[in-house]
């Protein structure tokens, strides 16, 4: 199931980070090495987390999932400040 999430996640990022502005994004799925660029851009934030929890977070459900955000304080204050979800 992870894997089939995973495929969620990284089928069309750039389509859910499109209301992102003034950052880079990336995401990471806790437990692997994989890594998608969801938008480019400087300074770029990256979330990661549980594969289920990144898409609850992207489709619109920030305050539900359980998420870390790192990176330099410009690019996160830009991904708090955005809402994602279609």
């Amino acid at each position: 199931m992870d894997e089939a999430l995973w495929g969620n996640v990284s089928l069309a990022p750039w389509c859910l980070a499109r209301r992102l502005r003034g950052a880079g994004l990336g995401f990471s799925g806790r437990g692997t090495a994989k890594t998608v660029r969801a938008r480019r851009g400087k300074p770029t934030a990256r979330i990661a987390g549980p594969r289920g929890e990144l898409l609850l977070y992207l489709f619109g459900r920030q305050g539900a999932a359980n998420v870390e955000m790192s990176g330099p304080d410009a690019a996160v204050q830009a991904l708090r400040r955005v809402r994602f979800g279609m």
